[in-house]
């Protein structure tokens, strides 16, 4: 098997929350010994790509942050790409502060106030006010509506999850009637920006994950190699009841050394 891109999730893949897993190093070491490109995938918007530079460096594993790339960047490129100047975050003050230098942000609701769209975002930082302006920007006005990513939960340590973007949109769309758009995964368009910047064919790519309906569909979707580890969220069980099938099943990235050797 000839791969020369290879795109990771992270949470519940290469860690679980702060704890990187015994074989990760392992496996980066042997691809980067084959020369086989590395990105970390990531829809998480309440970090920068800065703090998982950090956070992967400081577990050891070698990378730099040409390694990485967010839903925060396919946002951005999105937005720009639709002309759209005056916007509505709702989000962690990291997503505000990536999108500030481009776009024209809105403080808060006003009906004299016309703004191209709402951009949501996994928002630990929750502020009950800002979900009510997004929800009366959505209901008065004819904006578009972007979510960096749709996951519904994040995975934590001790088998445990928390709300992420995926649950805040379905409130929002409840409210409002209107459903977002999701730019990270399984949008597969994070997928085709990496392999043009790495001149490479959906054959020489793979995206593998623990999670069926981002990091397998995301795969399915660009028409690319997927590969669901069962060391994160999904279980055997999962896979046969899902509509996302990945093409490889492995217990977990380290037996991704044999499938490429």
């Amino acid at each position: 098997m000839k791969k020369k891109l290879i795109l990771f999730d992270m949470d519940g893949t290469i860690y679980l929350g702060n704890q990187i897993f015994p074989y990760a190093k392992e496996v980066f070491e042997f691809l980067k010994k084959k020369n086989i490109n590395y990105v970390f995938l990531t829809n998480n918007s309440s970090h920068d790509i800065e703090f998982y530079l950090n956070k992967v460096q400081n577990m050891g594993v070698e990378c730099t942050i040409d390694n990485f790339y967010s839903s925060i960047e396919t946002t951005i490129t999105q937005l720009k790409e639709n002309k759209a100047k005056t916007i509505y975050v709702v989000g962690n003050e990291c997503l505000v502060n990536k999108l500030k230098p481009h776009f024209n942000l809105v403080d808060k609701y006003d009906p004299n106030t016309k703004i191209d769209a709402v951009v949501a975002g996994f928002y630990t930082e929750l502020v009950y006010q800002r979900l009510k302006d997004a929800c009366l920007f959505l209901e008065s006005q004819d904006c578009a509506f972007y979510a960096t990513n749709g996951d519904y939960r994040c995975p934590i340590e001790d088998d445990k999850y928390i709300p992420d973007c995926g649950g805040m949109i379905e409130w929002m769309r409840l409210c409002t009637g209107k459903t977002a758009t999701v730019l990270g995964k399984p949008n597969p368009r994070m997928i085709y920006d990496l392999m043009e910047k790495y001149g490479v064919s959906k054959e020489e790519t793979m995206c593998v994950g623990d999670r069926l309906y981002t990091d397998i569909a995301v795969g399915n979707n660009a028409g690319v190699d997927s590969v669901c580890v069962l060391s994160g969220e999904s279980t055997l069980e999962d896979i046969k009841k899902s509509e996302h099938k990945p093409t490889y099943i492995l217990n977990n990235i380290k037996d991704l050394i044999d499938m490429l050797d």
